[in-house]
């Protein structure tokens, strides 16, 4: 059941409420604060699913998922006051989607790659390190309604982000263009991290073995 049909029962429910205990005594009024009225504390409806997969040269991954049910804009009324027609505004349950990432491995921590707002299905994760080659992740995604209620996370099956260690033009092969690549950072004081492939703090010929070793691969044969 979504979001907004439990709220409309609970608001129905009170309403029958009140109007059995004023005919049963017009002494006996029953009087809802406007701020316990107003209290929001059920979280949105989950998305359907997650999809990761990445994109051509292993540089960002792209997630997908289905909305939440409670993503719809629905009326509500204003006040209490229906002897008009009483006045009504329209609303959203769902305020925006947090994209989660982890490491498939357990190591680092969970942490938000992104938000997007109401009625978006899909987010490119451009802040993967790629001077790490490929990894393995976990994707998640929850959602967040305006007064900050968060449904459970659904998460993505694993994705690896398709590096090949010594592309540094991520074009997913490796060849004499990476090696144009690797000789303008080889022996510099400042260089491209990706260009250190063992990770030791500066790209030297150990790193030109390693990259001569995977010389040829293509990530597309």
């Amino acid at each position: 059941m979504s979001k907004g049909i439990k709220g409309a029962i609970a608001s129905l429910a009170l309403l029958g409420l009140g109007v059995f205990l004023g005919a049963s005594s017009a002494a006996a009024q029953v009087t809802v604060s406007e701020s316990a009225a107003d209290t929001d504390d059920l979280a949105p409806s989950p998305v359907g699913g997650v999809q990761a997969e990445f994109n051509e040269g292993g540089r960002s991954i792209t997630v997908s998922w289905s909305l939440s049910v409670d993503d719809a804009v629905r009326q509500v009324p204003t006040s209490s006051d229906f002897t008009t027609g009483g006045t009504f505004k329209e609303v959203n349950e769902v305020e925006q989607y947090n994209i989660w990432r982890r490491l498939a491995d357990g190591s680092g921590t969970l942490a938000i790659v992104g938000t997007v707002g109401a009625g978006v299905t899909s987010l490119v994760d451009a802040s993967i390190n790629v001077s790490q080659g490929s990894r393995r992740y976990f994707y998640m995604v929850s959602v967040v309604d305006e007064t900050g209620n968060e449904s459970a996370p659904i998460e993505s099956a694993e994705v690896r982000n398709m590096l090949l260690l010594g592309d540094f033009d991520y074009n997913g092969k490796v060849n004499l263009l990476d090696y144009g690549i690797f000789q303008r950072n080889f022996g510099q004081a400042e260089f491209d991290p990706v260009t250190d492939l063992d990770g030791n703090g500066m790209v030297d010929l150990d790193d030109f073995f390693l990259w001569a070793d995977n010389l040829g691969a293509n990530l597309y044969e």
